[in-house]
């Protein structure tokens, strides 16, 4: 561990690691040459990784102030990593970031700049590039009043959405900024659906505290992104969805939306028989779980209706009822072993 600094920084970043590799180092290597005027802390978790991750993390970490580093002794998921950090972080703002990014240089400031000048803005996200920072890979999220998150403005050209900042209906899990006293008045992010889904379930509570959220063209971070669907991330998505609707919507609202989560439901079941049996039983699976977890929801609910300052409606007023076709139609068309299955 490096030695503690003495002044506090303006933002936090944290990035959680699992089998990293080379991606983490590329990530890590950006994140120390960047030229943001933001003073900054940079905090590593590593999620229990098998590989050389470790050694990589100590070798770069050695290198550079103001970089500390902890290793859980087990895999705890994104979310947990993210809250195992937050205790440490001394910055107003904290920035996550998934290890297999790459920020460009200069990321920081549009974001202090926007959250210090937007006091209803509680988060945003940069710009999102695929890799070779040729297109979109997301502009914020769009989130179905369902609950399924999409990437927003996947694939389309940078110049698409401008360099003005823009409402989004929330945050995107690969990178963001968020004020750090809110991060710790929720309890850090719901580590309780282990991976995915945490960035549409961060987005709906602070919506439901009241907040706004925002993408930030002008800061920019490049995404090693392949739009990819595999089993088990089906189940964890889905069982992560259906614990956020019952935990955040009241028993009214969820029946006024029966026909639109059944509408849902029925997609999603049809596109799991489409991708064969262990689809169909990562499905199931999901729902089993949700049914086993009643206590877990029902924290989840009295922490929701603590902080509540919105009503149901006015949060869906923020989302849409609209498919994104396009992302949907590339799922059901995918075939064969995915790019990343989890492991």
């Amino acid at each position: 561990m490096t030695s503690p600094r003495e002044s506090s920084p303006d933002v936090s970043i944290i990035v959680v690691n699992f089998k990293g590799g080379d991606a983490l180092e590329a990530c890590l290597v950006s994140l120390f040459h960047d030229q943001s005027k933001a003073n900054r802390e940079i905090w590593v978790v590593d999620n229990d990784s098998a590989d050389d991750s470790p050694a990589v993390i100590e070798r770069l970490v050695a290198t550079q102030s103001g970089v500390d580093w902890m290793a859980s002794p087990e895999n705890v998921g994104y979310a947990a990593g993210v809250d195992l950090a937050l205790p440490r972080c001394r910055g107003r703002y904290v920035a996550v970031l998934n290890m297999d990014t790459v920020i460009e240089s200069g990321w920081l400031d549009p974001l202090v700049e926007y959250l210090d000048t937007h006091h209803k803005a509680a988060a945003a996200s940069p710009l999102i590039t695929v890799a070779d920072g040729s297109a979109i890979n997301a502009a914020g999220q769009w989130i179905h009043q369902t609950g399924l998150g999409f990437n927003r403005a996947l694939g389309r050209p940078l110049d698409a959405v401008g360099d003005m900042p823009f409402s989004v209906a929330g945050i995107h899990g690969a990178a963001f900024m968020v004020r750090r006293h809110l991060l710790e008045q929720i309890g850090g992010m719901d580590s309780g659906g282990f991976l995915y889904h945490e960035d549409v379930n961060l987005s709906w509570l602070l919506r439901l505290m009241g907040y706004e959220l925002a993408c930030v063209p002008r800061a920019r971070v490049r995404h090693d992104y392949f739009l990819s669907m595999h089993a088990e991330k089906l189940a964890l998505l889905e069982r992560n969805r259906e614990a956020m609707l019952r935990a955040y919507l009241t028993p009214e609202t969820r029946r006024k939306l029966w026909g639109w989560r059944s509408l849902t439901e029925c997609m999603l079941w049809i596109y799991a028989g489409m991708r064969g049996p262990t689809f169909l039983r990562a499905k199931h699976r999901a729902r089993k779980w949700v049914q086993a977890q009643t206590e877990l929801i029902e924290r989840r609910r009295q922490l929701a209706e603590s902080l509540r300052a919105r009503t149901d409606q006015e949060v869906l007023a923020a989302m849409t009822r609209r498919y994104p076709i396009g992302q949907l139609m590339a799922l059901a068309g995918e075939r064969g072993t995915p790019r990343r299955p989890l492991s």
